[in-house]
């Protein structure tokens, strides 16, 4: 497999973490939107920083609406998802067919029961992927000097909401991402929902619910046993696995 796939297979992964942590929905043209802007921004970033101070993981139920180009239906994916500081995710499918894909903060690896496939990366091994990982850390932090380095940065303020649009600076990154409108619920802090717009016109839209906080998950959670009768994918690209 060529290193540019490999690197937007990360990317792709990575920034559904990204999307994950810091939902959203298009409000762009909206004209009751609030703008939010110079020293307010960075006030901004320090309340939901307080507001998260507590907060060690996540548990919520993962409900995406996917309309790609290449199909003429729009695709839902059901599941659950499992978050905790400061770079550990799983996310369980369960429609429309099972996957689970799992970060313990060195590699990736997406597990699909039903075809009895895996495929299993590091985290290292991608620029891209670590730049975006830097990413997440900064966002889950409340850095916006960090997150200013790679994305230009609007907020906005609309309904109780936190509204953040980012748009890669990166030409690299642009490839892949044009741009994500993320929304936290200001009182509390927690995501609610994203939007992921692709060059292409791609579009996945996430709504995050019943969100737990700090469930007391162990670390064990973010790694995968696979059956020994799991074909991995991408073996010859690691051999030791």
């Amino acid at each position: 497999m060529s290193r540019t796939v490999k690197n937007s297979l990360c990317v792709l992964v990575l920034l559904t973490v990204l999307c994950l942590v810091c939902p959203s929905h298009t409000y762009a043209s909206d004209d009751s939107l609030q703008v939010i802007s110079g020293d307010e921004q960075q006030k901004i970033f320090e309340k939901i920083k307080t507001l998260q101070r507590d907060i060690h993981s996540l548990h919520a139920h993962v409900s995406q609406e996917k309309q790609l180009t290449i199909l003429k239906k729009k695709l839902h994916v059901e599941g659950t998802v499992m978050i905790a500081k400061p770079n550990q995710l799983r996310w369980d499918v369960v429609k429309p067919e099972r996957s689970i894909t799992a970060i313990d903060g060195e590699t990736i690896t997406v597990y699909h029961p039903d075809k009895k496939e895996a495929q299993i990366r590091s985290l290292s091994e991608s620029l891209i992927a670590n730049n975006t990982m830097s990413f997440f850390m900064a966002a889950m932090n409340g850095s916006l000097q960090e997150i200013d380095k790679k994305f230009t940065v609007q907020i906005f303020r609309k309904d109780g909401e936190i509204i953040f649009k980012l748009t890669p600076l990166s030409n690299m990154v642009g490839k892949y991402l044009s741009a994500v409108t993320i929304h936290y619920d200001e009182a509390s802090g927690l995501p609610r929902g994203f939007e992921m717009l692709t060059p292409k016109g791609d579009k996945t839209i996430t709504r995050l619910t019943n969100i737990k906080t700090n469930p007391g998950l162990k670390p064990e959670t973010f790694k995968i046993k696979l059956p020994d009768d799991v074909w991995i994918t991408n073996k010859f690209e690691h051999p030791n696995y």
